[in-house]
């Protein structure tokens, strides 16, 4: 619950911000991110274990250019009945950042906001807090 409440403040803040402030130039985000936590949670990740199914989120990167566009690519395992696959899902789209508020626009997933803190990104997406660094 605790969590869940800073969560909602965050996005608050980051929204209020998108809303009212001057976009801030892309350029200080620019580099490659790797996804260091999940909801507070190191990797691998259960994403989600449904009877003998389990999806795991082993890591992922976030490229930011200072073209304010993105691409992500990262790999996930399903194990289903002790079978093992793995997957290397990728995404782009862009970003607009605001102080140190951050939009991102998914063609997969549509839209997802966050804040920037230093080589930090806390972003939240489909409901779930991912933590990346520079």
């Amino acid at each position: 619950m605790r969590r869940t409440t800073a969560l909602r403040a965050a996005l608050l803040v980051a929204a209020f911000t998108l809303a009212c402030g001057e976009p801030t130039s892309p350029l200080g985000l620019v580099g490659t991110y790797t996804l260091q936590s999940v909801n507070a949670m190191p990797l691998p990740f259960v994403l989600a274990h449904v009877g003998s199914t389990k999806v795991e989120v082993l890591d992922d990167l976030l490229m930011l250019a200072s073209s304010s566009n993105y691409s992500s690519v990262g790999h996930k395992r399903y194990t289903t009945d002790g079978l093992v696959t793995e997957v290397a899902p990728v995404d782009a789209g862009t970003f607009t950042r605001r102080g140190a508020a951050l939009m991102m626009q998914s063609l997969l997933v549509g839209r997802w906001e966050g804040t920037v803190d230093g080589n930090t990104l806390t972003l939240v997406q489909s409901g779930y807090m991912l933590v990346y660094r520079r």
